[in-house]
């Protein structure tokens, strides 16, 4: 009777996982060679695409750096260059919608409120998720600033909505409290004011919210004090 390294005291075994995938292995070995070498080159191309993004990544955050700097140092027209060039070059990088925000308020700064609204709606469309908050409200202030407080609102309201727990909740209520006066919406923008106080207690935004519909007593309206009586001799 042949020996069997699967029977031990007469008792038969079934073969192990190890036995079983060896035995595979040699039956079939042209097949695993082919996907070794598969899987050696989707390795490497792995690896070359992380070191290559991975330089991408730093040389948009360079850049958005040396523009930042060069805005600090005043000229606008060279930073708002070099943002282009990232938001051109650097697409799929997260510096973009940084970059996108710095040149918006670049162009706020410079008035252009138009134009900066335009590239924080890029950001608000297709940037990460933790700028489409400060996008959308940064598009509220542009709309606001151009005269425009139908689409301020809107935009306030798309970002209460959406962020209802964000902290800058608390200024955007306030903010859009204030376009809805300039709209000449007083009893929403009071309703609104009401609600800063009610939700932000502790806040300066309550404070201001109740100097806006509890405005104190102005002095010229306050009861004169009586004149001190001076005293008998």
């Amino acid at each position: 009777m042949p020996d069997s390294t699967w029977i031990q005291s007469g008792t038969p075994q079934a073969p192990d996982k190890t036995t079983k995938t060896l035995a595979w292995i040699k039956a079939h070995r042209d097949a695993v060679l082919g996907s070794l070498v598969i899987l050696a080159g989707a390795a490497i191309f792995g690896i070359w695409v992380a070191l290559h993004y991975s330089g991408i990544n730093e040389t948009a955050w360079k850049n958005l750096f040396i523009a930042q700097q060069t805005a600090l140092g005043g000229n606008f027209a060279d930073a708002e260059k070099r943002l282009d060039e990232i938001e051109a070059g650097f697409g799929g990088t997260k510096a973009w919608g940084f970059a996108a925000l710095s040149k918006g308020d670049l162009l706020f700064r410079e008035g252009k409120f138009a134009e900066a609204a335009a590239e924080y709606e890029k950001v608000a469309a297709k940037g990460r998720k933790d700028l489409v908050p400060f996008a959308l409200y940064n598009i509220g202030k542009a709309r606001e600033a151009a005269g425009d407080p139908a689409a301020a609102q809107a935009r306030y309201k798309d970002f209460l909505a959406a962020y209802p727990d964000h902290f800058m909740a608390p200024e955007a209520h306030f903010s859009l409290a204030n376009v809805l006066e300039i709209s000449n919406n007083q009893s929403e923008a009071k309703a609104v004011y009401e609600k800063i106080i009610l939700l932000y207690p502790e806040t300066g935004w309550a404070a201001k919210a109740k100097a806006k519909i509890m405005p104190e007593v102005k002095k010229e309206d306050a009861p004169a004090k009586a004149a001190p009586q001076k005293a008998a001799k």
